[in-house]
């Protein structure tokens, strides 16, 4: 029973293995440092091949004997060729990604483009970084300067100084294409793994598109899914603390735009660690524009759901209300969905408090899904309504010792 055991553990230990090791190599290939042994192999067969390749008689036709190595150090010499310029090519590809990997950083950073969180864009764009540069070094070992064998003044002195110089020649050849062939097979080897690093950054850029056009399509789904569970208070500690919260946070909602008091509230529960974040939601065409809007005839209104994240928790939800034509042409400032990135003044029109209840029907330990809300309009520089936004505050933004 206990060999059966053993030998069942034995099993399972080299399968985890064998799966660990091909999942490792797909996520980050690598090449297996030689043994002692098989350098020595190596060495062993490189002398072989050299004492056979002397002890060669080519009595029967020498002539052709040296046609036939001359074409062998031909492609030996071709197959060299093939892998410099595959390596010059890669070169010029790695540095043409530099400039958009720039770009997507920029962009995504600050919002521009992208709707997935900040931290798993930058994930990807960091592994693809890291292939891009070890697509580089690969091609850049290839290129590396080694030895290489050639004809020289030597060889041609020796094989004229026997009575069948085609036959020395041939053989001298014959022991040159030799010693090249694994030089050949190491460049080989490095444009092999430029290869496999340069796949690996391709579909790393490819999946990153995929996920944020998922994440944007999704955004819905998304929103429920990581809504912040509401906290339960449990002690007095607790209560005051929140009604605490609520307080400061109600008197700055009334001057304030709901998004810049959460963006405070979150740097300083964060110790400056983490900056508000949002998750914008899809366009959609509402069947009525709000009539604080004076939408004039003609003009079309449009609507958003904004998901306000403070590091990964949701702290609040903001649905705007906007004139697109309205948008066009005003000034941009980063960080901000567009719709509230453009330069406007703001107007509080209302402020709601739903905690802690005045009734006695309701339970004040549990937090519900909206504390507070806020009504905001925004004003272009003639005066003009913009942007109606409606901001609810969730539980996420308050904090229970």
């Amino acid at each position: 029973m206990k060999a059966t055991i053993t030998a069942w553990a034995n099993a399972a230990w080299r399968w985890l293995a064998k799966w660990c090791f091909t999942i490792g190599q797909l996520l980050w290939p690598w090449l297996e440092k030689l043994t002692s042994k098989q350098e020595n192999t190596l060495k062993e067969n490189l002398t072989r091949d050299e004492a056979r390749i002397d002890a060669l008689d080519f009595g029967k036709d020498g002539d052709a004997a040296l046609e036939e190595a001359r074409r062998l150090a031909d492609s030996e010499a071709e197959r060299r060729r093939g892998t410099d310029q595959k390596a010059a090519t890669y070169l010029p590809l790695v540095a043409a990604l530099i400039p958009l990997v720039l770009t997507l950083v920029s962009a995504l950073w600050e919002k521009k483009a992208g709707s997935a969180p900040i931290w798993l864009n930058m994930l990807l764009l960091g592994l693809a970084v890291a292939y891009i540069a070890s697509a580089g070094h690969w091609a850049f070992r290839e290129l590396k300067v080694g030895v290489s064998h050639e004809p020289g003044l030597t060889d041609f002195e020796k094989a004229w100084g026997v009575p069948h110089p085609s036959q020395t020649l041939a053989r001298r050849l014959l022991l040159h294409t030799r010693r090249n062939r694994d030089g050949v097979n190491w460049k080989v080897t490095c444009i092999k793994m430029a290869h496999e690093y340069l796949l690996r950054a391709f579909l790393t850029f490819s999946l990153l598109l995929l996920v944020n056009i998922g994440w944007y399509l999704a955004g819905p789904l998304i929103q429920t899914w990581l809504s912040a569970p509401s906290p339960v208070l449990t002690t007095p500690r607790q209560a005051i603390a929140a009604v605490a919260e609520v307080d400061s946070l109600a008197a700055q909602l009334r001057t304030t735009e709901a998004w810049t008091v959460l963006d405070n509230d979150c740097r300083r529960r964060t110790h400056g660690r983490a900056a508000l974040t949002f998750a914008p939601g899809v366009v959609t065409t509402p069947a009525k524009i709000p009539l604080i809007l004076r939408p004039a005839k003609g003009e079309n209104g449009a609507a958003q759901n904004i998901r306000l994240d403070c590091a990964g928790k949701a702290v609040g939800l903001a649905r705007a209300w906007f004139i697109p034509m309205r948008l066009a042409g005003l000034k941009r400032s980063p960080g901000l969905p567009d719709l509230l990135a453009v330069s406007a003044t703001n107007t509080v029109v209302a402020i709601t408090r739903n905690w802690p209840p005045t009734g006695t029907k309701d339970d004040p330990a549990k937090l519900p899904a909206t504390l507070l809300q806020q009504a905001d309009l925004r004003r272009d520089g003639k005066g003009r309504p913009i942007v109606l936004a409606i901001t609810a505050v969730g539980p996420g933004a308050v904090t229970t010792p």
